[in-house]
């Protein structure tokens, strides 16, 4: 890194007002992934934050955001099977917290604490929801519970997944929404929000077959006006026969607005002629990581990131008079790459914020050393308010895995708070099971 940009970072990061607090030094090294799970909560001002410890255990803190202190900390049902079965949680309009404790081809466990208390408990039907990886959870303003994630079948076929729990229960049975047009491994990077009408949107990764061999790496989305009964895509189009093939949906990045490259450049862009399957975090399996979680303003607008891995940029797309329009987001720092899984939230005030992972531009591989955090503001047309930087560069250790706090009508705030991972990246694949120790850090304005 050189001196002058190193200045820079310096500066920018002595720039921001945030306060931080290390939750923990026992995580795990995916201690507060995936993108699609939302990990904070608020309840009577106070923050209620989860992550993925060493052990496989889901832990929850209660955080005292006034006297920047942790008040309580506690368990989340058992140890689970490896480092990719974290927790969602979600806020009923009653103050009521929701819990899905994740699972890696297994299912979900569903826990509440309800207002006025501090203690998690079982939910009847919720010790077996779903059967699959990744839960992605939100609560709508009558209080019904939906859950988006993925489902394979001996590690093949992915299929995007949808069940809901109206306020007097139960889960619904699990419902094929989209099958992936390629039959591997697939990530879906599945996320799912609900909107200021009740609209139900929900983002997932659309990986294609291209050519002999390659892979095109696009994202794809869907919503709901009906509480999960009948899905759409913008246009009128309805997905009237369940699951749909991904390879006949729209993409969100079709046109790559904004980028200035034709059709077939943006496309080439994002192909892979030969994708490498080599163990590790260089493997082509993490080139399918394109997407964000989604954001929804005021005004019912969707928000995603969608990021080329490939070329290590990323555009911020919003939908807009019947189209997606993207901001690319690749001049905030020159020399640098964005890495995979960016996150959204959103300000009181409209502001949209992004959380990006960056990396020198050499570096390529997923959760590398030298990876750092940056946060960005953008107005509502699109544009970079400004941005600053999570923590000082260290050239060994990563900041990375963020975990930006949902908005959320029944417990608004002026600015998001952040939960991340400072510590190494085990290698993913076999080391899923890994003696690894991270920190966990929350910042917050």
């Amino acid at each position: 890194m050189t001196t002058r940009l190193t200045a820079l970072l310096l500066s920018l990061c002595a720039s921001t007002m945030a306060v931080q607090l290390r939750l923990t030094d026992s995580g795990g090294d995916r201690a507060t992934g995936y993108v699609m799970s939302n990990k904070i909560a608020r309840r009577n001002g106070q923050l209620v934050c989860t992550w993925l410890d060493v052990e496989r255990q889901n832990r929850w803190a209660l955080v005292d955001i006034a006297h920047n202190k942790i008040l309580r900390t506690g368990k989340l049902g058992e140890p689970r099977k490896d480092n990719h079965c974290g927790c969602a949680i979600a806020t009923d309009p009653d103050g009521t917290l929701h819990v899905l404790i994740g699972a890696h081809h297994g299912s979900f466990i569903h826990l509440r604490m309800p207002p006025g208390k501090l203690e998690w408990e079982p939910v009847a039907d919720g010790r077996a929801v779903g059967d699959g990886t990744y839960p992605s959870l939100v609560c709508d303003g009558n209080g019904t519970l939906h859950l988006l994630y993925r489902r394979e079948t001996k590690g093949r076929d992915p299929h995007l997944m949808y069940c809901r729990r109206p306020k007097d229960g139960p889960w619904s049975a699990p419902r094929a929404l989209v099958r992936s047009a390629v039959n591997e491994h697939s990530w879906l990077t599945n996320a799912i929000e609900i909107g200021p009408s009740n609209r139900l949107h929900a983002a997932f990764s659309n990986t294609l077959p291209a050519g002999s061999d390659g892979r095109y790496y696009g994202a794809s989305h869907i919503y709901s006006d009906d509480s999960g009964e009948t899905w759409r895509q913008f246009g009128g189009i309805v997905l009237d026969r369940l699951p749909a093939d991904a390879a006949k949906l729209e993409r969100i990045e079709d046109s790559e607005s904004g980028s200035g490259l034709s059709a077939a450049t943006a496309a080439r862009r994002r192909t892979e002629a030969a994708p490498t399957l080599i163990r590790g975090p260089r493997s082509s399996y993490y080139h399918k990581m394109v997407l964000s979680n989604p954001a929804i303003d005021d005004c019912g607008r969707p928000w995603v990131i969608v990021h080329n891995l490939l070329a290590g940029d990323a555009q911020l797309y919003r939908h807009d008079g019947g189209k997606w329009i993207g901001t690319p987001l690749t001049a905030t720092l020159p020399g640098y790459r964005i890495q995979h899984c960016g996150q959204l939230s959103r300000h009181r005030d409209g502001t949209i914020e992004a959380v990006l992972m960056i990396s020198p531009v050499a570096q390529t591989g997923w959760g590398e050393n030298d990876t750092m955090l940056i946060r960005l503001l953008f107005n509502a047309e699109g544009r970079e308010i400004r941005h600053s930087f999570v923590r000082k560069p260290e050239t060994d250790t990563p900041s990375w895995m963020p975990s930006l706090e949902r908005w959320c009508p029944q417990a608004p705030f002026d600015r998001p708070a952040l939960l991340y991972t400072r510590g190494r990246n085990a290698g993913g694949y076999s080391h899923n099971i890994n003696n690894l120790k991270t920190e966990v850090w929350l910042e917050y304005p």
